[in-house]
């Protein structure tokens, strides 16, 4: 008899005889099974239960693969977005404050140089002014002594006994020059001191009325009015002529 039912299992039994087959009677017990066809059996039954096993292991292995593959994508999803948004706002802090500390040095640099700017043009404007209040002063000066000298030629005497009295040693000749509008002037305030220090007074029409220059002994003095003014502009800080016009 072929073994043929038995080929998907791999199980192999032994042949048996042949017989002629008989119905058995319904009232007679089942026939025990022979040694060979029990071992047949159990092994049948062997075979069946391992693939069954093997086959609920292997889909329990490819469920328990799909569920863990699924968890494991999920929950490295989520750490790999929560990794990502932490690495993502150090990176995003750390640039906007860069950025935000870059901004304050440019604007920082800026307003140093707008006030450096105003500082130098403060400066400037400070000078200017300055500059322009001096002038205005010397012009209002010029004014007042030119509106003196005509209104009051006797201020004439204060310069010239400045000179009359200066060191100038007792060598002669002493000579005092005046512009001649001054002359008579001098010679009726200032004769006594005049004849006292030994002067002779002499007449230049080159010279400024209410100025002097004299000549002595250790050289001359000049008290003109050109000289007196340069004087006084220079202790201002400027360069600036007499003019005796306005």
């Amino acid at each position: 008899m072929s073994d043929a039912p038995y080929a998907g299992l791999g199980v192999r039994t032994p042949a048996r005889p042949w017989r002629r087959w008989q119905m058995e009677a319904f009232d007679q017990p089942q026939q025990a099974l022979s040694p060979e066809e029990s071992a047949a059996a159990t092994a049948k039954r062997v075979a069946e239960l391992s693939a069954r096993h093997e086959a609920a292991c292997k889909a329990g292995y490819e469920e328990g693969k799909e569920i863990g593959r699924k968890e494991g994508h999920a929950e490295g999803l989520e750490a790999g977005r929560a990794e990502g948004q932490a690495a993502g706002q150090a990176t995003g802090y750390e640039a906007g404050l860069a950025d935000g500390r870059a901004a304050a040095q440019a604007e920082a640099q800026r307003l140093n140089t707008l006030v450096q700017a105003t500082a130098d043009s403060l400066s400037r404007v400070e000078a200017e002014m300055g500059q322009a209040l001096l002038t205005l002063a010397l012009d209002i000066a010029r004014q007042v002594v030119r509106t003196t000298l005509a209104e009051q030629p006797d201020t004439v005497l204060a310069a010239v006994r400045e000179v009359l009295h200066a060191d100038h040693g007792d060598a002669a000749p002493l000579r005092l020059w005046v512009h001649p509008a001054d002359q008579a002037m001098i010679r009726q305030h200032l004769g006594d001191e005049l004849a006292a220090g030994k002067w002779s007074l002499w007449t230049d029409e080159t010279l400024t009325p209410g100025g002097c220059r004299a000549e002595t002994a250790y050289g001359t003095i000049d008290a003109t009015l050109e000289t007196r003014w340069r004087r006084v502009a220079a202790s201002l800080g400027k360069s600036q002529e007499w003019s005796p016009e306005p």
